[in-house]
């Protein structure tokens, strides 16, 4: 299962020309307020998935003020997109060294050791956010925890922090997908149904969701549903893992009757 964890990053308007020039009007007289600017501007063009001039900004931004957490933790995202671990780490480290508490911040770069296998250093830094008492998206916290653990094969662990999370927010569809997945495979097919329906009345038909609810309803002999999930996948996701598997399952299937 393809592994998506949340980050948090804050969500800002864009300008609507964003080709101009934030700095200009400041003339050099107050470098943070143009460094605020540039790194909103950063983050703009990074969503945008236009990612050389978001480094051109944020670059910026940290020329005019080097103690701007938010444009370190922008830039620190935009390399771990362009997959450049050293960098992303050391500007997630700086902003950490500004705001040592920044809950945001702290989820993200718990989400960045993660995604380079240091399980250890994720923990820890997913744990010191919890401790936070003001913290308030414990669920989300806990559902990066138990992505990163299943993503380290320690199934057991990520069980546990997926209920956790759900306790928190009964309704997180990551969560409940995963949990639906780890009792299927734990052969425990009440359970697996239970979650997976939870699921569907939150979440949106994936590969691996329609996958799983095919080999669920397979088991409960509802061709009806096999086959109404099985024409979605090869439709909507023909070029996908789970519709291979799907093409070799009727296969077989067809050579058995």
């Amino acid at each position: 299962m393809k592994i998506k964890y949340i980050i948090f990053l804050t969500a800002m308007l864009m300008l609507s020309a964003c080709a101009s020039d934030p700095a200009g009007p400041y003339g050099g007289g107050d470098m943070k307020a143009a460094s605020r600017i540039n790194a909103k501007l950063g983050l703009g063009y990074m969503m945008q998935g236009n990612n050389e001039l978001a480094l051109a900004k944020l670059d910026k931004a940290l020329q005019e003020d080097d103690n701007n957490e938010i444009a370190h933790h922008y830039i620190a995202e935009l390399y771990t997109r362009l997959d450049e671990e050293k960098k992303a780490d050391m500007h997630f480290k700086r902003a950490l060294e500004i705001t040592p508490d920044n809950s945001p911040i702290l989820n993200n770069y718990g989400v960045f050791l993660c995604r380079y296998d240091r399980y250890k250093e994720s923990m820890a830094v997913f744990d010191k956010l919890l401790k936070n008492p003001l913290f308030k998206s414990k669920s989300q916290t806990y559902e990066n925890m138990g992505l990163c653990a299943n993503q380290q094969g320690n199934i057991k662990q990520a069980e546990e922090y997926f209920r956790k999370a759900l306790r928190y927010d009964p309704r997180l569809p990551k969560s409940l997908l995963n949990l639906a997945q780890i009792s299927f495979d734990n052969q425990s097919f009440l359970s697996s149904l239970a979650f997976y329906q939870r699921y569907l009345e939150v979440g949106k038909q994936t590969p691996q969701s329609l996958w799983l609810g095919i080999l669920l309803e397979k088991r409960n002999g509802n061709r009806n549903a096999v086959s109404s999930y099985a024409l979605l996948l090869k439709n909507k996701f023909g070029a996908s893992k789970e519709a291979e598997l799907l093409r070799r399952m009727e296969a077989r299937d067809g050579n058995n009757d």
